[in-house]
């Protein structure tokens, strides 16, 4: 009988499933945190044992490359990434020293690279102007390669500064990286003491035809005949022409768009962004009530700028912000940012947890998943990034200050990066936290290639996976097969 006791117990814990994977890559030499799961990322909010090796789940993940960009004593940011048909790569961002060439050229300049999946060089940019900042906020390519940037201004630029801070776009071919055409957009006004209003542009998407589409805020009436901070919309062709804008404004509400996506199946274009509004009556206040901000959906047709109601995620007495949106080959559209209020994670409202929601091409809510420690003041996790790809699985990027698995701890530095993916079904399919002793690492870019790999991009003032950093701020690319 004891035979066939031990016998049992023995089967038992063998077949017993794994529940965390937890067992670095090979030869990697970074400080990193990486979990493999099949749990819901909310339910986790203790250590799980680690038990099985990473290589033999299928979604595992192996680094591949890292690679810092900086200069000795400069400022260098990530702003933007992109990753083409052909698995080429894109980072956007802006320096104060000479990353791309031999020296900064105005007081902040615009700095885009293209690299192979290999992280060989392809070529490299950097535009400036003496005396002038470029702050970049985003960077999206077309079907051909070309890749288009936009920020804003403080300076002449492309033209004389109309406003006190003035959008621009570029647009740079694939083949050698040279301009084809640069716009500067402003507002003439007596807003601020000195200069005009501001048009600050928040994201960017490219259509099939190299059409642009920018989101941001401006303070003056752009767009619409209000002025105040509102939200707008504008519309690029190809050859830089301005096809038209819409300003978002509702009466006594407030509302920062931040993403906007491209549909190829209806050629509809989706903005996301955080609002106090109602914006399904265009009445304040939202679902959060009083002050409390809302994610809002927002969808437009791209030949007009029509704006229609798509869905808003709020919850009552809380806050809601929305930073990114994507939408899958099947129509359905993700939206990714932070929030206080409790999406089913058991966060208590102490926290800011990093929160992904889905929608059908109807704006039906399918699922709502959240990551970061539900509890702990001070404890923000936000996903800045997301894209999907043909299978509809969602990827995100963003930074946090907790442990995410562990739900409790620390980050391993001041903020860490973080990568996830999850399947269209909302299910967990690994997370990947990125943190150095000391450390501030936030992760703003992210993307695939048709043979599955993934790309991922920020900030960092410290070493990465072993490579150190050149400046007081890099940007960085790591690539996982």
């Amino acid at each position: 009988m004891n035979y066939f006791f031990i016998l049992i117990c023995l089967l038992f814990q063998t077949c017993n499933p794994a529940k965390l994977l937890n067992v670095p890559p090979p030869n990697t030499n970074g400080n990193w945190i990486q979990f493999l799961f099949r749990e819901k990322l909310e339910t986790i909010d203790t250590v799980l044992p680690e038990n099985v090796p990473s290589d033999e789940n299928p979604n595992s993940l192996e680094l591949e490359w890292t690679l810092l960009a900086g200069t000795p004593n400069t400022m260098t940011t990530n702003k933007g990434f992109a990753v083409d048909q052909n698995a080429s790569i894109y980072v956007a961002g802006d320096t104060n020293g000479g990353v791309y060439g031999p020296g900064p050229i105005g007081t902040r300049d615009l700095i885009l690279g293209k690299y192979n999946s290999q992280k060989n060089t392809i070529w490299t940019q950097q535009v400036g102007t003496a005396g002038v900042g470029l702050q970049v906020e985003g960077v999206a390519v077309d079907p051909n390669g070309n890749a288009y940037v936009t920020g804003h201004t403080n300076g002449d630029f492309a033209n004389p500064l109309v406003g006190a801070e003035d959008l621009f776009l570029i647009k740079f071919n694939s083949a050698d990286g040279a301009r084809v055409w640069t716009r500067q957009i402003g507002l003439p006004g007596v807003r601020i003491v000195g200069g005009g209003y501001s048009i600050v542009p928040k994201g960017i998407a490219v259509d099939t035809f190299g059409n642009s589409y920018i989101v941001g805020n401006s303070t003056g009436a752009f767009g619409g005949p209000e002025t105040g901070p509102n939200g707008f919309i504008i519309k690029f062709d190809t050859d830089g022409n301005q096809r038209w804008v819409s300003q978002l404004a509702i009466r006594n509400a407030q509302s920062f768009p931040r993403g906007v996506a491209f549909d190829r199946i209806t050629g509809n274009v989706y903005m996301v962004g955080t609002g106090t509004a109602n914006f399904a009556t265009d009445t304040f206040p939202g679902l959060g009530g009083n002050a409390n901000s809302d994610l809002f959906i927002l969808r437009y047709d791209a030949n007009n700028g029509n704006r229609q109601f798509f869905a808003q995620l709020g919850s009552a007495l809380r806050t809601t912000e929305g930073s990114s949106i994507t939408v899958d080959s099947s129509g359905n559209v993700f939206a990714g940012g932070t929030s206080k209020a409790d999406y089913g994670s058991g966060a208590d409202g102490t926290s800011w947890l990093g929160t992904l929601v889905k929608y059908n091409s109807l704006g039906v809510l399918q699922w709502v998943r959240q990551v970061g420690p539900i509890r702990g003041a001070g404890k923000q996790t936000v996903i800045e990034t997301i894209v999907s790809d043909t299978e509809g699985n969602v990827f995100t990027t963003g930074r946090t200050n907790g442990n995410i698995p562990d739900g409790s701890a620390d980050s391993l530095g001041r903020n860490d990066a973080f990568l996830t993916k999850h399947d269209s079904s909302g299910q967990s399919q690994w997370l990947r936290q990125i943190g150095t002793p000391g450390a501030t690492i936030t992760g703003n870019g992210i993307g695939s290639d048709r043979n599955g790999n993934l790309y991922g991009s920020g900030s960092t003032d410290r070493e990465i996976n072993g490579v150190p950093a050149q400046g007081n701020s890099d940007l960085f690319i790591v690539k996982y097969k």
